[in-house]
């Protein structure tokens, strides 16, 4: 008796673990982790759905599904089809569902979310009317501060990180940058060094050109003068060249940034799955834990 009171309480702790593991690495907005609440006396809610499938679609039509289904759990009425769905995504906001006509409309979603599987993931956020017969304060909803732009930024950088596709950045501009940011440590390490030794060798010819030009002024020598003044021009040539280096290192360096696609990486975001597992002999119990990729 004991040793099963022993593993009940074991598999609660792991169920805990395992949604705590899962939440921590789960790639979500956030107002899929707590729905947004409307002001006091709205004639309208707010429901959040998430959704999988083959393509973006597929995904979309899912996390409706889900976003209905949670709002129709709302307002008292329980299961949806597939019809209820398409009416919905071919009818719009004013969709017939359950014979519940109101009004419908997506607040916020998600751009896919890559998975190992090769499926996409879609978060949406609708908007339902609550009463169709209350108050008509429907759009007086400001959907722009429902977009959470810290997370569309962490989804453009891990999708890019799956399909090796990022999208344009400022960091194209500053030397290396871009392609570390890509994983591509090689090119940006060459980047910076190039540019670099590039400056400094523009930096030192024009200090040794000023330093022989202020030399010739100075001399009264004609051979002096001479020397002086060959060894300024062969200064400023080098310089030029140092110019027209850097110049072209940083046009590469830019175009690099813009076209090359980044490193893949093999684990995504919510795809490592870590399991507890709790066990009970007659001797001894325990959990067994394990990371699956």
């Amino acid at each position: 008796m004991k040793l099963k009171i022993i593993a009940a309480l074991l598999l609660l702790v792991a169920a805990n673990c395992a949604a705590m593991a899962q939440s921590a690495t789960e790639l979500r907005p956030s107002w899929a982790y707590l729905t947004p609440t409307p002001p006091k006396g709205a004639n309208y809610f707010l429901s959040w759905g998430v959704g999988e499938g083959r393509d973006e679609q597929a995904a979309t039509n899912a996390a409706w599904a889900n976003a209905l289904q949670r709002s129709l759990h709302e307002l008292g009425v329980v299961g949806i089809t597939q019809q209820d769905i398409n009416a919905v995504a071919s009818s719009g906001i004013d969709a017939v569902v359950k014979f519940n006509r109101m009004k419908r409309r997506v607040v916020s979603a998600t751009e896919p979310i890559a998975l190992a599987s090769g499926k996409l993931k879609v978060y949406i956020l609708i908007q339902v009317e609550r009463n169709v017969n209350g108050i008509d304060d429907f759009y007086t909803l400001d959907t722009d501060k429902y977009r959470d732009k810290g997370f569309e930024r962490r989804l453009a950088d891990y999708n890019a990180q799956i399909t090796g596709k990022y999208p344009f950045s400022a960091r194209v501009f500053v030397p290396g940058w871009a392609q570390l940011h890509k994983g591509s440590k090689g090119k940006g390490i060459f980047f910076i060094l190039a540019e670099t030794v590039c400056v400094g060798g523009i930096v030192a010819t024009e200090s040794l050109r000023a330093s022989y030009d202020s030399k010739a002024s100075s001399s009264f020598d004609t051979n002096l003068k001479k020397k002086y003044n060959n060894r300024a021009d062969n200064c400023a040539n080098v310089r030029n060249g140092f110019i027209v280096g850097a110049a072209a290192i940083y046009v590469w360096n830019v175009i690099d940034g813009i076209a090359a696609r980044g490193k893949k990486k093999p684990l995504m975001v919510g795809d490592a799955q870590l399991r507890l597992s709790p066990y009970a002999t007659a001797q001894e119990g325990g959990l067994t834990l394990s990371l699956e990729f």
